[in-house]
């Protein structure tokens, strides 16, 4: 049966300068609008992308939720919006992990950092309390997740019932890609954007304090003569961007590392990561990283290039399991030097992760993983336990402690 859904995209674009949440929620209303349903997405900028059964908006939220049967949030979406949809009949559909990432963040440093971070957790709360299902992007996080509804209350016998794997509750949904962003990587072409020299390794993402490239410099200095490019997708900060060329310079790999001038849209994201032969990250030992999914793992499988990580977290286990490319401490310089060879050199090596990678394509779609949503958007049930007293009274006590969640929430980022 088609759904009126609509989308809260919050802060994030969903136009040519989108990042990796406003990319998956693109391509969850691809999945969605194919399916049949209409979907809406409220964004914060206007959009020139099209697709059947998608309509990009930037009226106010609120209209989005009122003219909808589901709405699907990020994580931390606007409390205001999420009360509103469910006191007037709406199912939520919220993805959901806890806010771990957020501790990493600058403002919650300042003299007021505890009292914000109190107001984030009450916020996840409320989202944890009020959602009719929950998105969840790895094991790691499944898991997470569901010890966080039992501790919010929210676990039942009345849940158990209804099924006990849960899947009316919670759906795992690993990072991925749809039919058309396929068809379109098929068709890419690397020459048109990778202008000069060479693209062996791609770091296909932003670089933080905790997710950053300066072990990736250290390895390639011990590699020596016919050690791989290294291609930042985006150019960093100029704080970032110093510090990498004074690296660089000191261990002499200034002519390995390479960026952009200029900031690449979306539609040039195909031939920049189609123009590699490898992937890398290599995150920190953080708690964020212990659970989640590295949003940049999407780009493995769509263009068939092995990845290496650090092991620290769900990343690593994802890449060790499948085995599609080397897994490596990057507080061991000769271990990643190792492993960047071994993913970008011809030989047995990457040949094993090239041939892991067609193995394991098929469980990278969207179109599959979200079966179970698309089956519970299907019943048109809410969750069992939407309004029975324990739940009312749970929400009723978060809003009376917390009483700013009825407003719109400080600004994070």
């Amino acid at each position: 049966m088609s759904r009126r859904i609509g989308i809260l995209a919050g802060p994030y674009r969903v136009d040519d300068q989108l990042g990796g949440i406003g990319l998956r929620l693109w391509e969850i209303a691809q999945v969605l609008a194919d399916a049949g349903h209409r979907v809406t997405i409220a964004a914060p900028h206007p959009s020139p992308f099209t697709h059947p059964g998608i309509r990009i908006t930037t009226a106010p939220a609120r209209k989005v939720v009122d003219t909808c049967e589901v709405v699907l949030t990020t994580d931390l979406p606007d409390t205001t919006l999420l009360l509103h949809a469910h006191r007037t009949g709406v199912r939520i559909v919220a993805e959901n992990a806890p806010p771990v990432e957020h501790l990493h963040y600058t403002t919650l440093t300042g003299d007021d950092g505890a009292e914000l971070y109190r107001d984030t957790v009450a916020r996840w709360r409320l989202q944890l309390l009020l959602a009719d299902h929950l998105l969840v992007r790895s094991e790691a996080e499944h898991a997470s997740v569901l010890g966080a509804l039992v501790t919010a209350g929210r676990m039942s016998v009345a849940h158990h019932q209804t099924d006990p794997g849960l899947a009316h509750l919670v759906s795992l949904v690993p990072l991925g890609f749809t039919r058309h962003a396929a068809a379109t990587a098929a068709t890419a072409d690397a020459a048109a954007v990778v202008t000069e020299g060479a693209c062996d390794l791609l770091w296909n993402g932003g670089v933080w304090d905790y997710c950053h490239p300066a072990p990736v410099l250290t390895a390639l200095a011990r590699l020596g003569p016919g050690a791989p490019v290294l291609r930042l997708m985006y150019a960093p900060s100029p704080g970032r961007r110093r510090a990498l060329e004074e690296q660089a310079g000191r261990l002499g790999v200034g002519h390995l590392l390479r960026w952009p001038d200029k900031p690449v849209g979306h539609r040039e994201r195909d031939g920049w990561v189609k123009a590699a032969r490898a992937l890398v990250f290599t995150g920190g030992r953080t708690a964020e990283n212990a659970t989640c999914h590295r949003l940049r793992l999407r780009d493995a499988a769509l263009y068939r290039l092995p990845v290496v990580v650090d092991p620290y977290g769900a990343s690593g286990d994802l890449v060790r399991a499948l085995g599609i490319g080397p897994v490596a401490d990057p507080d061991t310089p000769d271990a990643l030097a190792g492993a960047l060879l071994a993913a970008t050199a011809d030989g047995p090596p990457r040949t094993g992760y090239l041939t892991a990678l067609d193995r394991a394509a098929g469980r990278f779609t969207l179109e599959r993983t979200l079966r179970p949503l698309l089956a519970w958007l299907d019943t048109g049930h809410r969750a069992p336990d939407r309004n029975t007293p324990d739940l009312v009274r749970a929400v009723d006590g978060l809003l009376a402690a917390h009483p700013a969640l009825t407003g719109p929430a400080p600004r994070l980022i």
